[in-house]
C-alpha cells in the first residue's frame, strides 16, 4: 500500500463485512438523502449500492425505509425554515451587531402544498373533441404519494401514451 494512504482504506481494505458497509450506507443516506455523499461515508462506490440495489432484496427495501427517514428530515427542515424561522447574523463596518429572524414562505409554500390538495398547482388544458367541440380537462397531478415504482410505472406509461 502506498504511504500516506492508510487513513483512505476502504471499507473491504479494512475488513468490514458487505452488511457492515450497508449499513454505514444507510445511516449516512438517512441522514441527507444523498447517494454520493452517503457512498463516500462508507467508503464505497456509487455503483456498489445500484448493485445491492439490483441483487439484495433485503438492501433494496433497507434503502426504501432509510428514503423515507431522508424524507421525513428535509421535511422537518423544510417546516423548521418555513415555521420556525433561523436568526441570520446583521453585521454594521464588519461587525456583528445583531440576528434577525427569518422565515422561507417559499418553503412554507412547498410544505403547503404537499400537506393540503386546495393549495397545489392546477392545470387546465382545453381538447378538441371527436365533433370539433372544445373539451374541459383539469388534472391535479399529485405524484408525492406515490412509491418510486408507481412513479417510474406512471412515466413508461406516460411516455407509451405519447408513442414513445
Amino acid at each position: 500500500m502506498k504511504a500516506g494512504r492508510d487513513n483512505k482504506k476502504s471499507t473491504a481494505e479494512k475488513g468490514f463485512s458487505t452488511k457492515a458497509r450497508q449499513r454505514l450506507f444507510l445511516q449516512a443516506f438517512a441522514d441527507h438523502a444523498n447517494v454520493l455523499l452517503a457512498a463516500r461515508a462508507a467508503h464505497i462506490n456509487r455503483t456498489t449500492v445500484y448493485t445491492w440495489l439490483e441483487r439484495d432484496e433485503d438492501f433494496s427495501f433497507a434503502f426504501n425505509q432509510a428514503k423515507e427517514d431522508a424524507r421525513d428530515v428535509l421535511r422537518a427542515e423544510i417546516y423548521r425554515r418555513g415555521k420556525e424561522g433561523w436568526d441570520e447574523p446583521v453585521f454594521q463596518q464588519g461587525k456583528l451587531i445583531d440576528t434577525v429572524r427569518k422565515y422561507s414562505d417559499t418553503l412554507l409554500i412547498f410544505h403547503s402544498k404537499a400537506l393540503m390538495p386546495e393549495y397545489r398547482d392546477k392545470q387546465q388544458v382545453e381538447v378538441s373533441g371527436p365533433d370539433g367541440t372544445a373539451m374541459q380537462v383539469q388534472h391535479t397531478h399529485d405524484f408525492s404519494r406515490l412509491s418510486d415504482d408507481e412513479f417510474e410505472q406512471y412515466k413508461l406509461l406516460s411516455a407509451k401514451a405519447r408513442g414513445g
